[in-house]
């Protein structure tokens, strides 16, 4: 049905600040029933783009033409594998999971923070934005197997500053830590409430209160539980 579409020629992708990509329309239809339809049945010659890096359409249009997806790095990983999904390339969709699936089995004790914090991301990211669990529980399960000095290392710099996180990071890092050691969520907890300047719990504080069992907590630690409730007394509203 492409014989004879007159949009059948050069497809652009407009991207920012005026840049423009070519890509031969057949080829990207063949892999993407989405772009079948707007260049074959809209007659669509441009679509637009801005919302993706260069290189990450470069990659997208170099893996609709090879069937390889070589050229994807950290840095285009998750507006490669956005790519993938809003056109529907589904071949592309599972090679995207693959990807992230290596990258997350290649972590090990000797991994860097920023190395860690790219496989947690983007498994929140897929949670967030497609309810994908199975990501999460592949990340949770990795950061289990390490040791609770490694755990709480990244929990405690990946939660500094708890405002701005949102309910699936909260609960990624709770069920890291839940099943041993959670008086480090505890202390991070203190640390927010007293030198954030809160007048009431946050949402996110709600959260992690919620999460943690802090029963079993303050038995191990009661000290702990001594410094949170002296934090709490001092709120002005705790029911907010």
């Amino acid at each position: 049905h492409h014989i004879g579409a007159p949009s059948h020629g050069n497809l652009t992708f407009n991207l920012g600040e005026g840049v423009q990509i070519k890509a031969n329309s057949i080829i990207l239809s063949l892999n993407s029933p989405i772009i079948d339809d707007l260049t074959t049945n809209l007659h669509l010659t441009s679509l637009e783009a801005e919302d993706f890096s260069r290189e990450a359409v470069d990659c997208f249009i170099e893996a609709s033409y090879t069937g390889e997806i070589e050229a994807v790095t950290v840095g285009i990983f998750r507006d490669v594998n956005k790519m993938s999904r809003v056109f529907d390339v589904s071949w592309l969709v599972a090679r995207c999971e693959e990807y992230f699936v290596s990258y997350l089995e290649k972590l090990d004790s000797e991994s860097s923070y920023p190395d860690m914090l790219f496989a947690v991301e983007e498994a929140v990211y897929l949670m967030h934005a497609l309810k994908k669990r199975h990501f999460i529980e592949l990340a949770v399960k990795k950061m289990v197997s390490f040791s609770v000095l490694k755990r709480g290392s990244f929990i405690r710099q990946y939660l500094s500053d708890i405002t701005n996180r949102n309910v699936h990071q909260i609960n990624f890092c709770v069920d890291v830590m839940k099943s041993d050691h959670t008086h480090v969520l505890v202390d991070l907890l203190i640390s927010h409430l007293a030198e954030g300047g809160n007048k009431c719990l946050d949402i996110n504080s709600r959260l992690l209160f919620k999460g943690i069992n802090m029963q079993d907590c303050f038995s191990r630690r009661p000290d702990l539980g001594e410094k949170l409730f002296s934090v709490i007394e001092k709120l002005e509203d705790i029911n907010r």
